[in-house]
């Protein structure tokens, strides 16, 4: 005597399809269908898996760019749609969907769940993209700093960028922005050229000194101040400098280093701190103690820095006290510069793809309103690529500092200034660009 199959249950169909659509109308008896709805997910995930086997690099790159991100957003608008369809369908088959049903109210938390595993990944998505625009030049939203740093007022857009793709070299101004409390003005008290090889091994970072005076502007006219003023000063006399604050400093640098300033981009140290914690601090090995008991910390108080040699994990708080003091025993402007730049080759090797996945809910909020660039939305994920394919294992760090490359004048009417060797700074561009670069008064 043949027994009737067991009826499937409307509650474990639309289990099944919310594991994994079609499943649910397999186990319906509908295998027409469940090929239908599952064979757009196999292939989406057999996509997936290719990329993490040949490596989450480029993927990475991806995420800055806007195009990308936008179609992640419509990518998972859609799978949410089929899944629900699915869902739904694998139910209503069996059983019409009541709530006097424990079945049905089984399913509608299943429909909840999955509202919600696709709504929170279009959420930082969709921030990810307000992030990026915020930042990038030409977005349509104003960050925080740019609100508060005039010499972005009126820039031109970036000219003769490079191609990446094809293995240029990128040359990248960072400066930092120090607006902690006290400060009336946002002079660029760090100016670091960072200087990106994709293809091979001779990246650089060249830390500019702050009290350079008399630097030449890009008409060979000497700037007869500090050459942290310039950017304010340039932007406040848009007649005099039609390039405005951040192209005026841009083509300055350039000209002192003799390589051309592609992009620049400010940080407040304020943001940083941020930054830092946002990835779970760093690692970071301290060669020489620092013993620098007048340091005022990012909030106005007089707390004093001191820490050892020895290796550490820092979290924001301690890195940006690492890098903006100044007036411990034995330091200057450039061990400050020294350890900047020991602590920016820490952040570049702790920003790896994991890492960057888990932190990103974080990173997003500290980026947006504390970074600001001049990298065209369009040009921003080439530049990630570079940052990613450089050889920063072999990174060439250099501070330029006396005597190898100005000497100093303590006691000027502008107060303690650097007169700069022109032709040796001009040897480090020239040293980039076609062999190693110099050796005198690197960084460690």
């Amino acid at each position: 005597m043949d027994h009737p199959s067991p009826r499937p249950r409307a509650w474990l169909a639309a289990l099944l399809s919310f594991l994994f659509p079609g499943l649910g109308q397999a186990y319906n008896g509908q295998s027409g269908l469940a090929w239908i709805l599952a064979a757009p997910v196999l292939v989406l995930v057999a996509g997936i898996i290719v990329v993490f086997v040949e490596g989450t690099s480029s993927l990475l790159t991806r995420l800055f760019d806007i195009r990308f991100l936008i179609g992640l957003v419509v990518l998972d608008i859609a799978l949410l749609g089929w899944r629900l369809v699915a869902v739904m369908q694998a139910h209503g088959y069996r059983a019409a969907p009541s709530f006097r049903k424990g079945a049905t109210w089984a399913t509608a938390v299943l429909v909840t769940v999955t509202l919600a595993m696709h709504a929170l990944p279009a959420y930082y998505v969709a921030k990810a993209i307000d992030t990026l625009d915020t930042v990038t030049f030409g977005g349509t939203h104003e960050g925080d700093i740019k609100d508060s740093f005039s010499g972005f007022g009126g820039q031109p857009s970036p000219s003769g960028q490079p191609d990446v793709a094809a293995g240029d070299r990128v040359n990248i101004l960072l400066v930092g922005v120090d607006s902690a409390p006290g400060r009336t003005t946002a002079l660029t008290d760090t100016m670091l050229v960072v200087s990106l090889d994709p293809n091979g091994t001779r990246s650089a970072m060249i830390s500019v000194p702050r009290d350079l005076y008399g630097v030449p502007l890009p008409d060979g006219t000497p700037y007869n101040h500090k050459l942290n003023s310039l950017m304010v000063y340039a932007s406040a006399h848009p007649k005099e400098f039609p390039l405005g604050g951040v192209g005026t400093l841009k083509a300055t640098i350039g000209h002192l280093l003799g390589v051309p300033i592609h992009y620049f981009a400010a940080i407040n140290l304020l943001g940083f701190k941020q930054t830092v914690d946002a990835i779970g601090g760093v690692e970071i090995t301290v060669l020489r103690a620092v013993n620098d008991p007048t340091y005022v910390d990012e909030y106005g108080r007089h707390r004093g820095f001191h820490i050892k040699p020895g290796t550490y994990h820092m979290n924001g708080h301690t890195a940006l006290a690492y890098v903006r003091s100044r007036k411990g025993v034995g330091d200057t402007d450039f061990t400050r510069a020294e350890r900047q730049q020991q602590l920016l080759t820490a952040i570049r090797a702790k920003l790896t793809a994991g890492n960057l996945m888990l932190a990103l809910p974080s990173l997003l909020d500290a980026v947006k309103n504390t970074i600001a660039t001049d990298v065209p939305g369009d040009r921003i994920a080439q530049l990630a690529q570079a940052v990613q394919d450089a050889d920063m294992s072999q990174l060439q760090r250099i501070v330029l500092q006396p005597p190898d490359y100005m000497h100093a004048e303590p006691f000027t009417a502008a107060g303690y200034i650097l007169i700069p060797n022109l032709d040796a700074i001009r040897a480090i561009g020239e040293q980039l660009i076609n062999g190693p670069s110099p050796s005198p008064s690197t960084g460690p």
